[in-house]
């Protein structure tokens, strides 16, 4: 492959340890993760910011011009120790680089969020590697990282889609029991075997389990590491303290892990347990054979519960008509059922609305919380003004439900009520994706202006707006 430098450029890393160098590729491979968040910051703010002037300051457009015309000359230090390190890596090395007709191999990476991602890496069936993404532009976003690329070897060390992919096998033995007077759930891990080998037929393997849906720190549990081990023997108990009639709503996720030094752990397989309709008088350990992940494991969890409201559109009109001058939209929260604990002490959930494109915090209302329930009542009217009659067909109702926490908030669902057409104000947005049900409810409301018109509609499990990035502050 021809390089983009010369070589006068390059610096030289022939005194750089192999440990040296993968750190260095390790920070390499941050910078690229940090420029596909970057990109789709920029990809959200351009479907809601309308004035070019404000787009251009928002992005960082501005800046990127100033310093195209102070430094066109310029190359940026990270595509030079690319270079360096591409060039260093020849011999051996190099020809794992190239597939048998010469062309270099260039590795995929997705992005996923800090709580989604756990620092790990999964294997498919398939045998690619790869984490749910939030619509990022791999391609784009890749661009400046890919030329000239680090070999394949080197990156799949640090890539999350393509760290060393395995094909996930052998199996884990463990045991359940629920102590009945203390309420507390154990999982004893007995041990795993033939499990599939990372560095040089050995791993370096542990244990994780999730009570899902709960998928947070809350709900995890780990062993120790068993080092250079592919049948690793741990004897170890997880517990968790827990009343019985709600761990019978939840399923056991218990993943094997291989522990890397530099925490992009790799996944080598899995198994689940509906404990709902687990036999509670088994307690010998048990064998499973693990399972690959599936891509879309975390959108077929079930709904979240449900949420009863009504809505009501008032048309802007004269006011000797008693009509407000604008057109009005009036929610009322009345209440949500059978949501899903996240935790043994319970749920205190909360409300949350925006009026979408408009994600203003002007714009934001709130229920109070309702602790401690899984079928609160809210009773809440929420009343927005300000539009046209036509803007009802290109605006969204996000409505999220939150638990409340001291430190941090967490989404349990919601819902987006819209027409669906994936258009505002001609404009692509991937936030009129309402469903048939949502768009029944909005249609329903729109057909019966100045009527209250009720809807019970489920939760949805996953939301990936603009707004929800921001955690619900």
């Amino acid at each position: 492959m021809e390089l983009d430098f010369n070589i006068e450029e390059l610096i030289d890393l022939s005194f750089v340890t192999d440990e040296e160098l993968d750190m260095i590729v390790h920070v390499l491979y941050r910078d690229a993760e940090l420029r596909l968040l970057e990109d789709e910051r920029i990809k959200k703010l351009q479907q809601s910011v309308l004035n070019p002037e404000q787009l251009k300051f928002a992005t960082g457009d501005w800046f990127k011009e100033v310093r195209a015309k102070r430094h066109t000359d310029k190359k940026f230090g990270s595509d030079i120790l690319r270079a360096s390190i591409r060039k260093k890596k020849t011999g051996k090395d190099d020809e794992m680089l190239r597939t048998e007709e010469g062309s270099i191999l260039v590795p995929t990476i997705s992005v996923q969020s800090i709580d989604e991602m756990d620092c790990e890496t999964c294997s498919l069936q398939s045998g690619d590697c790869s984490v749910p993404t939030k619509d990022v532009d791999v391609n784009s976003g890749l661009l400046n990282f890919q030329s000239p690329s680090l070999s394949s070897s080197m990156m799949s060390l640090y890539s999350n889609a393509d760290f060393g992919c395995v094909d996930v096998r052998g199996s884990i033995t463990f045991s359940l029991h629920y102590d009945e007077n203390g309420h507390e759930f154990y999982i004893f891990v007995v041990q795993c075997d033939d499990l599939a080998g990372v560095k040089k037929n050995r791993s370096d393997p542990y244990v994780k389990s999730y009570l899902l849906p709960d998928k947070s720190s809350r709900s995890k549990r780990k062993t120790s590491v068993k080092k250079k081990t592919l049948n690793p023997t741990f004897n170890e108990k997880l517990k968790y303290k827990m009343e019985k009639v709600e761990l019978q709503s939840r399923t056991l996720n218990l993943s094997v892990w291989h522990s890397d030094h530099f925490g992009h752990n790799l996944f080598l397989g899995e198994v689940e347990i509906q404990l709902e309709s687990w036999d509670w008088s088994n307690i010998k350990p048990t064998s499973y054979i693990l399972q690959p992940r599936l891509a879309a494991l975390t959108n077929v969890i079930r709904s979240r519960g449900q949420l009863s409201l009504s809505l009501k559109f008032l048309p802007a009109g004269a006011h000797d008509q008693g009509m407000p001058p604008t057109a009005e939209l009036h929610i009322w929260l009345k209440e949500a059922r059978n949501l899903l604990p996240i935790r043994s002490k319970g749920i205190n959930s909360f409300v949350k609305c925006y009026i979408l494109p408009d994600v203003n915090k002007s714009s934001r209302q709130k229920t109070r919380v309702i602790k401690n329930n899984l079928n609160p009542v809210y009773n809440h009217t929420m009343v927005y003004d300000g539009f046209q009659t036509e803007d009802m067909s290109e605006t969204c109702a996000e409505i999220t439900v939150w638990d409340h926490d001291t430190f941090s908030n967490q989404l349990l669902g919601g819902l987006r009520l819209s027409l669906g057409t994936g258009l505002s104000y001609g404009q692509s947005v991937d936030w009129m994706d309402s469903n048939e049900e949502e768009i029944s409810a909005w249609q329903k409301m729109l057909s019966a202006p100045g009527q209250w018109t009720e809807s019970m509609l489920p939760l949805r499990p996953n939301m990936n707006s603009m707004e929800l990035s921001q955690s619900a502050k």
